[in-house]
């Protein structure tokens, strides 16, 4: 988990940020509302000189047991990273939202891209990072643009706040300053603006970051965690109905509403993946490949229980 000094040293220089950035009187609302996840970039270019390490694009290492994954026509799934969980382990969230297992490996592949979801993927775990080759597929793969170019990963830990779509704009509202005078005087106070301009900053703060796990999806509305929870749970896609969705779910929760919150907060966001040039990851328009997975599902180790979509806007 993340040591309670680097989560100081991270909020000690986020509240510093937000009042650089006219935000100090919105500080503590923010805060509140921030998420402790770990954040991915490359490093180096890798040149496949050791097994199990955590990697980005190109090739994985399985185990001789592991099957390549296909799609449902058959075709080979396209790579997309594999993540050694002894990297990840010192910077699993420290405040519930994140449980991953201590040692193995995690895999990532998808089908096509399209439609924007559900995609069709495979997110594996592999329980030992020991006695894995490197495997290329048997022919092309269901994504184009692969295989990609291969990274060796950073990991570090990450104090991600609220996207586009999840900020609490009515808050912030209210905290501004009192609107007066011209629309000039108007944006100057406008806490919304700052926000969002302080959040495109932080949340993207170098060019090497190509995801991250349990922080914010990236979209334009705050029903991410509906399509997902829609498609796991009631295996139906979402209606783009926020309510009607509710309603379904409560439902197969035998009327229990307080269920149906607690399960849509508890989906989490396993994974999201940057467009990336260096790697070659293009999700449409500049967009983000994002796989969720219910907390109950990642506690207990059921990989298998995963959604994935991509935004673009």
């Amino acid at each position: 988990m993340i040591k309670p000094e680097q989560c100081e040293r991270l909020t000690r220089k986020a509240r510093k940020t937000l009042e650089a950035c006219g935000l100090g009187v919105a500080a503590d609302l923010l805060l509140s509302s921030s998420r402790w996840g770990i954040r991915l970039d490359v490093s180096t270019l890798d040149e496949y000189r050791r097994t199990g390490n955590s990697r980005v694009g190109g090739h994985p290492d399985l185990s001789s047991e592991m099957e390549w994954p296909l799609t449902q026509e058959g075709v080979p799934m396209t790579f997309l990273a594999q993540l050694n969980l002894v990297d990840l382990s010192p910077y699993t969230p420290n405040d519930g939202r994140g449980t991953l297992p201590e040692r193995g490996m995690l895999y990532f592949f998808i089908g096509a891209d399209e439609p924007a979801y559900p995609i069709e993927h495979r997110v594996i775990f592999e329980p030992s990072a020991h006695n894995l080759t490197r495997r290329e597929p048997e022919g092309d793969t269901a994504l184009d643009g692969g295989p990609f170019v291969a990274h060796s990963v950073t990991v570090l830990p990450n104090l991600e706040f609220p996207t586009y779509a999840y900020t609490d704009a009515n808050a912030l509202d209210e905290l501004s300053p009192t609107k007066s005078g011209t629309d000039e005087a108007v944006t100057e106070t406008n806490l919304v603006d700052r926000y969002l301009e302080f959040e495109s900053n932080w949340n993207h703060p170098s060019t090497l970051n190509w995801g991250g796990m349990f922080g914010y999806p990236d979209g334009q509305h705050s029903d991410a965690e509906h399509r997902a929870l829609s498609q796991i749970v009631l295996g139906e896609e979402y209606g783009y109905n926020e309510q009607a969705c509710e309603k379904k779910l409560t439902a197969h929760y035998g009327g229990d509403e307080e269920r149906t919150w607690q399960e849509l907060s508890d989906m989490l966001l396993l994974l999201k993946i940057d467009t990336h040039d260096a790697i070659g990851f293009q999700w449409w328009d500049c967009g983000e490949l994002q796989f969720f997975i219910r907390r109950s599902d990642l506690e207990a180790g059921r990989f298998d229980q995963t959604y994935c979509s991509l935004y673009s806007s």
